[in-house]
Formats: C-alpha cells, structure tokens, sequence
C-alpha cells in the first residue's frame, strides 16, 4: 500500500482506495499499544491531512460531496491537536538550539522548552481525556471509512485530478505572491498549507513520469518542511509572548524572541529563491505537461 495513484486503476477507484488506506492506517495507529500517545496522535493528523489532500486532488469531480468530507477529516484532526502543538513547538526550540548551537548560549532557550515539556507532561498526564478524544477519532473515522464506497465522483477520468492539481497549483502560486510582497506569519503560513497540498498531489502523481515527478515532490517537500518550520516559530513565539506562567527572566525572553526572529527571518530568505522555482510555470502550462504524462501513462498501461 502507497500513497499514489497505481497503473491501471480509475482516478475514482484508486482515490476510494487511497482515503481507505489512510483511514486504515489510522485505525492501526490508535490501537498500537506500543505507540507513544502524542507519537499516535501525530501520525493519525498527517492521515487525515492525506485524506484531505486526496479529496481536494478531485474536487470539482465531488461537488457539494467535497465540502461535507473536507469539513469532516478536518474537525477530526483539530479535536486531537493541543497535544502535538505543544510537541511541535519543543520540537522548534531543539531545532533552534542546534542551528544556533555555536552562537549563544543554551540556557537562553533552556528555560522556555522546559516550560513546554511542562505544558506537555500536564497535558499527557490527563489519560482519561486523550483516551476519550482518540476514541471519538476512532468512531468518526469508522464512520468515514463507511461513506468512501459510496463516495460519488462524478467524472472517472484523468481531467478531474488534472483540474484539481491545477487549482492547488494556482493558488499556490498567488500565496507565494501574496507572501513574497507582504511577510507576515499569517501569510507565510497560507503560502505552506498551499505547498504541502502540492506537494501531496506530486506523491498521488508521481507514477504518471517517475523520476520527472518525484524530483518536484522532493522539492515541494523541501520547501513545505522549511515554510513548516517558520509557521512553527511563529506559533512558538507568540505563545512565548502570551504564556503568564513563563518563568523565563525578562532578559532572557528578549533574547528568545531574537533568536527566532532571526531564524524566521532566515528561513524567509531561503524559501523565496525555492519557491520562485518551483512555481514558475504558469497554471494551465502545468496541467498541459502533465495531461501529456497522463496519456502516455495510459498508452503504457
């Protein structure tokens, strides 16, 4: 089982079947005993994040189908999500430590990520409360997991997967835009959503010309891991700034903030010359390259 769409099947059948792999998975995931419960609880998020992305590659194909699904996986994922936000920000400030590793001193960040590993040991102590909200996201997904059989797509040809790589490219390119001239986090954390849609659609694809595609996968997972890692700092320091229980000194948060500003500002300087790449095509000249991957795909099979 892999995430992509296989030789020789519909674009119906192979997204029915790779939603329902996902979910499966999932399930797999929650019951692992051997699963660390924030471990379970980050890998049944990225499920999700597949399913959503799989679903947008045919939307115009799902019609009022798509919004109702979306909605579903999306809820689902959000129910679960405090206790992997406060891992992902301890995450960031280890990264931070090692980038900045011979420039300034540990005990700068040491403070505020043992704030965190706080937040988060509070958090996983409440076992009741994850075991109930993993087994609300085992009921929803079972519940999922029922509809996809039925799921209809109202067009079983290559078009509505090219129109639906189309659309995410295009507003992938209007977010990078839309960040280029005005870097805010808000912006920059637009401009990632877009990219690892893209991203996930070049995973889907990626059989319709092997190597030609999973070198733009590779790229698009590059950049969407470094636009990954400025969303993080930016959801770092503002929970910094608004967390009353910090016991970090006052000097030592200025310094905090300094730091991830300037990696922030780093990763924006990185990202741009990637993107500008990665997204110089035009929109329709994309889909008209890979309508052609799409035919010869076919002829082969």
């Amino acid at each position: 089982m892999s995430y992509r769409l296989r030789t020789g099947e519909s674009v119906q059948d192979g997204i029915r079947r790779v939603i329902s792999e996902q979910i499966e998975k999932s399930l797999g995931e929650v019951a692992d005993t051997n699963l660390d419960r924030a471990d379970t609880i980050h890998q049944v998020r990225k499920r999700c994040k597949k399913i959503r992305a799989a679903l947008r590659l045919i939307r115009g194909a799902l019609g009022e189908a798509y919004s109702k699904e979306n909605a579903w996986y999306r809820d689902v994922a959000r129910r679960i999500s405090d206790v992997r936000d406060t891992e992902a920000m301890i995450e960031t400030c280890g990264a931070l430590a090692e980038h900045f590793d011979a420039q300034v001193d540990r005990e700068i960040i040491r403070p505020i990520r043992l704030r965190l590993e706080t937040r988060k040991n509070t958090l996983m102590e409440d076992t009741g409360r994850i075991d109930k909200l993993l087994q609300d996201f085992e009921s929803a997904m079972v519940v999922g997991h029922k509809r996809v059989a039925t799921l209809s797509i109202e067009s079983d040809g290559y078009g509505a997967a090219l129109e639906g790589m189309r659309r995410t490219y295009s507003r992938a390119c209007a977010a990078m835009d839309a960040a280029c001239d005005n870097p805010t986090p808000d912006t920059f954390h637009e401009w990632r959503k877009r990219v690892k849609y893209h991203w996930y659609h070049m995973r889907l694809l990626r059989d319709t010309w092997p190597t030609v595609v999973r070198a733009r996968r590779d790229e698009a997972e590059k950049l969407g891991e470094l636009l990954g890692n400025h969303h993080d700092l930016c959801v770092l320091r503002a929970w910094v700034l608004n967390d009353p229980a910090s016991s970090a000194k006052e000097e030592v948060l200025t310094s905090f903030i300094k730091l991830v500003e300037e990696r922030t500002a780093q990763i924006e300087r990185e990202s741009k010359p990637l993107g500008r790449r990665l997204f110089a095509e035009k929109p329709k000249h994309l889909a008209r390259r890979f309508a052609i991957y799409f035919s010869v795909w076919s002829e082969e099979d």
